[in-house]
């Protein structure tokens, strides 16, 4: 039986202990071999024991369902959200129909405004990342894709140690980024997705549309910087100036990266949403081919990733698990506890994990 080491806050009831677990003063608190409770979880977390070992199978012998867990998010929580949030939509949709219909002027507060009482809603980064994919089961809009980016933006940014007008600047940014589709005709607007957008070609305007509507506004330049360069790459395969790295600015980095993420994990009318853990694996290669900021990537990547323990998974197979703990070395390929028996990705490479269940 192989073992492998997890945080005692990532434990689950019925894990095996591979080791015996002593306290401080040598005495044994859980003996190898002891099952995994509640009793067993409280009393590592009493005596402030970080991890432990546990023993795990690489692969089921047999198909099993993984038992019911508790929910990520309080429901009560969730419907508070998704009010706040529709109430979120309304108000960007005012705000920037405003600036590109009447030329008025861009107001900072009432547009930070628009995710505070979002953020304010949340507990901490890991259960407004939740949140925030929860509401994926239904088409975004472009109002909503706006406030995700937005969102994502300010969490990228305080892990990463940007400063609080930083964390404004792209905020602020991310609200703005997309406000050029606004200026498509109708018939173009219809036939719109943002998985297009990111490909370029036609849509590739709106990066210069959302800079013309902006750069006139009494607004911090970085912010106009960040709305132009979300779609360049550190390799020059962005657009629409194709610059080098050295042209890219830092809030135009984080921007990049979380209008990526939001874009491949939403749904769009007929296109369906990537599972997080095949964007992640995306970025992974957008790192190893140079086109992201690595700093910034890897970071969210990390981050993101372990907002994801816990999470009930749709496997390749069919076989639905939990994820219990990130490979730091393979992000993307964590393992799952499917039943009693655990699957490790990152070695078993023929499975992946096809949906998020919840």
């Amino acid at each position: 039986m192989a073992k492998i080491r997890i945080a005692v806050n990532h434990l689950c009831n019925d894990m095996i202990i591979g080791e015996d677990v002593y306290n401080k003063s040598g005495v044994v608190l859980v003996a190898q071999g002891s099952i995994v409770t509640d009793e067993v979880i409280s009393l590592l977390s009493r005596h402030l024991i970080d991890s432990v070992a546990i023993e795990y199978q690489a692969a089921a012998d047999e198909p099993q369902q993984a038992e019911n867990a508790q929910p990520l998010v309080d429901e009560k929580q969730y419907q508070e959200f998704q009010e706040h949030f529709s109430v979120a939509e309304n108000m960007l949709s005012d705000n920037l129909k405003k600036i590109v219909e009447n030329s008025e002027d861009i107001d900072v507060p009432a547009l930070m405004n628009v995710t505070n009482e979002i953020l304010e809603k949340s507990r901490n980064e890991t259960n407004l990342c939740n949140m925030l994919l929860m509401m994926k089961k239904d088409t975004e809009s472009l109002y909503a894709h706006s406030i995700n980016v937005s969102i994502l933006c300010q969490i990228l940014a305080k892990w990463s140690g940007c400063t609080p007008k930083e964390i404004e600047n792209v905020a602020i940014a991310g609200l703005l980024h997309d406000v050029g589709i606004l200026k498509f005709p109708e018939e173009m607007r219809k036939d719109f997705t943002f998985r297009k957008e990111m490909e370029g070609g036609v849509y590739n305007k709106h990066v210069l549309y959302s800079y013309n509507i902006v750069k006139n506004q009494n607004i911090d330049t970085e912010i106009k910087k960040a709305i132009l360069g979300h779609h360049e790459r550190l390799d020059k395969s962005g657009f629409p100036l194709r610059i080098s790295e050295h042209g890219i600015g830092k809030l135009a980095r984080i921007l990049a990266i979380a209008d990526i993420f939001d874009t491949y994990t939403m749904k769009e009318n007929d296109i369906q949403p990537m599972s997080v853990f095949s964007v992640i694996k995306k970025m992974e290669e957008m790192h190893l081919h140079n086109i992201l900021d690595t700093q910034f990537n890897m970071t969210f990547i990390a981050h993101i990733a372990h907002t994801m323990v816990q999470h009930r998974v749709l496997l390749n197979d069919g076989r639905t698990g939990q994820v219990v703990m990130i490979n730091r070395l393979n992000v993307s390929r964590p393992l799952v506890q499917v039943g009693t028996t655990f699957v490790d990705l990152s070695k078993e490479h023929s499975l992946y994990i096809q949906e998020l269940l919840d």
